[in-house]
């Protein structure tokens, strides 16, 4: 028996390196494809977000949906960004770049928090540089972080808030305030601009009766003192 187990040994020590760390990668990568089919089965069984509901108990239903996923999900993604800057896989690189975009997917349509979803989607490109869809929502995010004159010149009295979210997009739900007055419900949209300002949309019941480019002024830039002073 002590000699077939030293025959195995010498054996072992015989082959290849390569081959022999050759076969780590791959049962971990079956185990990485493993985990992740099962995070996709529990996604895929929460329920979907209501298109028609109220903006606030979307953003709840989303949380709470990611919520439920996140002990499964922090295992799984220290198990690739581990596996991928072990290994260098393209596979590994792929697939956390998907996660990131669909991350970002929920900050830019969901939360609207514009310059988290710019930090994810660049994340994506860090490790998949070529990745088409990334390129494509990082430059969607980049435009809908500040309003500019053109999207905001497009907004109209009589339209409705998804009419408005087609093409500015929508604030973050921080920067959205409401007042009710018996039958009558008043809101107001705010959206940062790039000089430090803000303008603002104004809706009764949901349509839209007013705008204001220029809600809040851009703060005045302070003056350096002189040398002399």
């Amino acid at each position: 028996m002590r000699s077939f187990l030293a025959a195995v040994v010498i054996a072992l020590l015989a082959l290849p390196a390569s081959l022999l760390l050759a076969e780590s990668p791959k049962g971990e990568w079956d185990a990485i494809e493993a985990d992740y089919k099962w995070l996709d089965t529990l996604r895929r069984s929460a329920a979907p977000l209501d298109a028609t509901a109220p903006r606030k108990q979307r953003i709840e239903d989303y949380l709470q949906n990611e919520r439920k996923v996140e002990p499964v999900y922090a295992r799984f993604i220290e198990r690739l960004e581990t596996y991928y800057q072990k290994t260098g896989d393209p596979r590994a690189a792929s697939l956390f770049a998907k996660e990131k975009i669909r991350i970002g997917d929920g900050y830019m349509e969901i939360l609207a928090r514009y310059d988290r979803a710019i930090n994810m989607y660049r994340a994506a490109l860090y490790v998949d540089p070529d990745n088409e869809e990334a390129k494509r929502k990082l430059e969607l995010a980049e435009a809908r972080r500040y309003i500019d004159t053109d999207g905001f010149a497009k907004l109209k009295s009589g339209m409705r808030e998804l009419e408005v979210q087609a093409v500015v997009g929508v604030p973050r739900e921080d920067w959205i305030r409401q007042k009710i007055e018996g039958a009558r419900v008043f809101s107001v949209w705010i959206y940062p601009r790039r000089d430090g300002g803000a303008a603002a949309v104004y809706f009764e019941g949901g349509v839209v009766y007013h705008t204001n480019w220029d809600a809040a002024p851009a703060p005045t830039p302070v003056r350096e003192k002189d040398a002399a002073d």
